[in-house]
């Protein structure tokens, strides 16, 4: 209950656009860090998540714990050759060049991983990899689905992009037999109909929404109100046209959009009863580690110690909320 009136009093103060002091009261035990850079990342956009202060009840951006300690992985530009990473559900945290800023937004960045579940390459450095099999791992839904695994959706990676008008439904979709163009079950819902083009992909409207969300976010030791991702931080650029597929979520097939980018996937359900769990990310962060493994999550790769925690139950202080305030444009950061 005391959860609850803290998320209330922090909405409705941020529709009115006043300042706000905010006393957040840890819920569950947070995660173990390897680096104080990953705890600053965690805690921008999960913190609000754990605490309760979220104003969507929304999911989770990089999980709820982390489920390694920091693993050594090689990385040719890396201090003596590897880097420090730690995984997440739904993705990992990497630190390419310990020399840097650590209060650089991209400082800490957000691996690659569709894209080398996809292909089988694995980097081992800016432009060096290792060849291994494509992920056949389910990438959508119930871990259990036998379609689409990331090897299936390999030969969407980096097709020639469909030419459908921004404003159009998506109406592809992709099945065992190949990409169908006559699926028109959603054509109404506008949350399908294709908005602008990046690197020639467009991204539908639900994606667009929720890529743009504003929300209470953690940031210098506070919480403030803005936007919630910074897009290529978190996502990058798309990698394939959106598509349909039938999948299991949750054990219930169901029909579900899908569009795969450099660092995430993203689903919409419209069959999802809870609208903040209709889009969603994919447990990509997971994926890859059993991938690159070979086993779920255990001790196959070098532990370094964790070194932070993200400090819960600090304080907010009084900070002006904007609920118009838009991203700064930051550089595309390597891999």
């Amino acid at each position: 209950m005391k959860k609850l009136r803290v998320a209330q009093a922090l909405v409705a103060l941020a529709m009115i656009g006043a300042m706000v002091a905010v006393t957040v009261q840890q819920i569950f035990a947070a995660p173990e860090f390897a680096d104080e850079a990953f705890a600053r990342v965690w805690n921008r956009e999960d913190r609000a998540v754990v605490e309760g202060v979220s104003q969507f009840g929304r999911s989770w951006t990089w999980g709820p714990e982390n489920f390694t300690e920091g693993l050594r992985e090689p990385f040719k530009e890396g201090e003596d050759g590897t880097r420090l990473v730690q995984y997440f559900d739904k993705s990992r945290m990497e630190i390419n060049d310990p020399a840097g800023n650590p209060n650089d937004r991209f400082f800490v960045t957000n691996g690659l991983l569709p894209i080398e579940l996809m292909t089988g390459q694995l980097q081992t450095g800016l432009a060096s990899f290792e060849t291994r099999s494509r992920a056949t791992i389910s990438a959508v839904g119930d871990p259990d689905n036998a379609f689409p695994t990331y090897a299936d959706l390999s030969v969407l990676y980096n097709r020639t992009p469909e030419t459908d008008a921004e404003g159009a439904p998506v109406t592809r979709q992709f099945t065992t037999e190949g990409v169908k163009r006559d699926f028109d079950k959603y054509a109404a819902d506008p949350r399908t109909f294709l908005g602008g083009a990046q690197a020639g992909y467009r991204i539908p409207q639900a994606f667009i929404n929720f890529q743009n969300l504003q929300d209470f976010v953690f940031e210098n030791n506070q919480y403030r109100f803005g936007p919630l991702f910074d897009p290529l931080f978190v996502f990058g650029l798309p990698v394939t046209d959106a598509f349909w597929v039938r999948s299991k979520v949750g054990g219930n097939e169901q029909d579900v959009l899908v569009q795969v980018f450099e660092r995430r996937i993203l689903t919409y359900s419209p069959e999802e009863t809870n609208p903040a769990f209709q889009v969603a990310m994919g447990n990509v962060g997971r994926h890859y580690y059993e991938w690159r493994y070979g086993q779920a999550p255990g001790t196959t790769a070098t532990p370094v110690p964790a070194t932070a925690t993200p400090q819960p139950g600090t304080t907010a202080t009084a900070v002006p909320i904007n609920p118009t305030a838009t991203p700064t444009t930051q550089p595309y950061p390597n891999p």
